[in-house]
């Protein structure tokens, strides 16, 4: 028989016995939730953004989904931009995107708005934005992210250069160049105080910087930019000549400057540029990677405009294998180097292997790009060339014609190419005995290219010479 105080103990002990069962429970739920994330961040390491799976896609979702049961707010932000990084550079949006926005109100909440946990997030979140082409939402974003920085990191730290450079970059799209000018700058200021192998801001400040120039066709200090940031990549290539980070930024900046010195005509600086990435590639990503493919497409193009076309055949080919082997066919860059080896064949005059590739690269623009992209319209105007050349005139005629409308809806009736498709045009009306509309064409062609070249490139005394060609076919004189 129990006394009363007897019932109360065994109460209280019941009780703290169902609380310890609770507490075991609880620690046991954090505890798996713990396995669970490390095993899914463990699969995250070292991930290819270029070869990245669906399987790595979950693997980011359930370790986030785990990691906000067991980690703090800072912690969790810190690890997820981090561990995202690969799918950010990737372009993975729509697995990005809900994360990135369930992180910014958990952060508001538990940080407070105005945290720097906060603005890390805003930072990222505008990024995505940038990217997705919502602009202005980008816009304030960042500048959100600049002013909470500012404030509770100070003016002088890393992650303020960060986002001045985001700035920089989303100013660039704009169409806004003194401003990206002035963020780049302050940027650079801030970031080449913190220049290490795990903050490589200042370079990718620097390349930024160079395309900036390059848009602005001031070529000069486009390679100034490149060659300073290749000069920075040297200084901690000799601390740490392994770091995977460091080679890899190193072969894209000498790719981007492979691909400026071509521009530029200085095609044996740039052909030393693309065997210094491709050798530097091959030794982070062995023989198979979509940036060796992409390098390797550059050396050839380079080829081709140097007549070395064995040469650019071999390396085309084997783009495309690498391609091909890593499931990339419907891929913009794949399509490129279908465009560029039917180009190839055509100089080696095997107009049916050409015909081949130019159609497969159409039909993949097609699919990836939509029917109306300026992409589409290259190839459209590639294969009316061919079929001029194989003097089926009535197969061209629509093609020049559909790359016609391409580009003047999409870039303007005063592109330059629009003069080109122009040119072409009025060849193939010149080759089926049109000569009067022949040399209207003609000479819209030069009325657009010498307003955007000047009368002494090449595009213009190519178009000229056609139209006097024409004339003199005519028995007629072009009045200059």
């Amino acid at each position: 028989m129990f006394t009363e105080s007897g019932f109360i103990e065994n109460e209280e002990r019941d009780v703290k016995k169902e609380e310890e069962k609770k507490e075991l429970k609880k620690e046991s739920k954090g505890e798996n939730h713990r396995i669970l994330f490390e095993g899914y961040n463990q699969r995250l390491k070292d991930l290819d953004p270029e070869l990245l799976t669906p399987e790595d896609e979950i693997s980011l979702k359930e370790a986030f989904r785990h990691a906000k049961e067991v980690l703090g707010p800072e912690e969790l932000i810190s690890w997820f931009i981090g561990a995202a990084e690969p799918f950010y550079r990737s372009a993975t949006w729509e697995v990005l995107l809900p994360i990135y926005e369930e992180l910014l109100d958990s952060a508001k909440r538990e940080l407070g708005p105005e945290s720097p946990g906060t603005a890390a997030v805003l930072n990222g979140l505008g990024g995505i934005y940038r990217y997705m082409g919502k602009l202005e939402e980008a816009l304030k974003l960042y500048l959100k992210a600049l002013r909470i920085r500012e404030k509770t990191l100070g003016q002088d730290r890393p992650e303020t250069g960060d986002t001045l450079s985001e700035l920089g970059i989303l100013y660039n799209v704009m169409d806004r160049p003194e401003e990206a000018l002035l963020y780049y700058n302050r940027a650079l200021e801030i970031q080449e105080k913190f220049l290490s192998p795990e903050n490589l801001g200042t370079v990718r400040t620097l390349n930024r910087m160079a395309f900036y120039y390059q848009g602005m066709e001031k070529p000069e200090k486009a390679e100034e930019h490149f060659i300073r940031a290749l000069g920075l990549l040297e200084k901690l290539k000799e601390k740490e000549p392994e770091n995977r980070k460091v080679l890899a930024y190193t072969a894209g900046t000498l790719n981007n400057l492979g691909v400026l010195l071509s521009e530029m005509g200085k095609l044996e600086e740039a052909e030393e540029r693309y065997g210094q990435a491709l050798k530097l590639q091959e030794k982070i990503y062995g023989n198979e990677h979509p940036q060796i493919a992409q390098t390797l497409t550059n050396l050839a193009l380079l080829y081709f405009q140097t007549t070395r076309y064995e040469k650019a055949m071999i390396l085309y080919t084997r783009s495309l294998e690498i391609m091909e082997k890593l499931g990339k066919t419907e891929h913009a860059g794949f399509a490129t180097t279908l465009n560029n080896l039917a180009g190839v064949y055509v100089q080696k005059n095997r107009y049916e292997k050409a015909l081949e590739l130019y159609t497969r690269a159409l039909e993949i623009r097609e699919r990836i790009l939509g029917p109306d992209n300026p992409e589409v319209a290259k190839t459209l105007n590639n294969l009316g060339e061919l079929y001029r050349i194989l003097g089926q005139h009535k197969k061209a005629l629509p093609l020049y014609s559909r790359a016609l409308k391409i580009y003047e809806n999409t870039l303007g009736p005063t592109h330059p190419d629009v003069g080109t498709t122009l040119n072409n045009l009025a060849g193939l009306h010149e080759s089926m005995g049109e000569y009067e509309t022949a040399i209207d064409l003609y000479e819209k062609a030069l009325d657009i290219i010498e307003k955007e070249y000047g009368p002494d490139h090449p595009y213009f005394k190519v178009t000229r010479n056609n139209l006097l060609g024409l004339y003199e076919k005519m028995e007629r004189s072009w009045r200059e």
